[in-house]
């Protein structure tokens, strides 16, 4: 389960983000994957609420977007959203394609944290 890795390496930065912002506790979490990251959302939440678990994140709201696969092709030019991953343009069926975006991509798009108060 390659996800436990991944969101403790993430859990890491939200913790470090909370702290520089002396935060109380960390609300909301959004995190983005592309598709081709091949991550299991549920087994994200899995990991992120074990890895919370008496931690600043525990309780926290998580929220999963995948990255639709993207690609264009070379040769004819076309954008295309693949739903499964071929290695050839669905229009025209060119090897050259290039990836723009849901390949690769494994992100904290936003943290909300609640504040100590002043």
């Amino acid at each position: 389960m390659h996800e436990m890795a991944i969101v403790q390496s993430m859990m890491d930065i939200l913790e470090q983000q909370a702290a520089m912002h002396n935060a109380k506790r960390i609300v909301r979490v959004s995190l983005e994957f592309g598709a081709l990251t091949a991550v299991l959302p549920t087994a994200i939440e899995f990991a992120f609420d074990v890895l919370a678990k008496g931690g600043i994140a525990e309780g926290a709201q998580l929220d999963i977007t995948i990255i639709p696969l993207k690609v264009q092709c070379g040769e004819c030019g076309k954008e295309t959203v693949l739903e499964d991953y071929q290695p050839f343009c669905p229009v025209c069926e060119s090897p050259a394609i290039r990836f723009l975006q849901g390949r690769d991509e494994m992100r904290i798009a936003s943290l909300e944290i609640e504040d100590f108060p002043e």
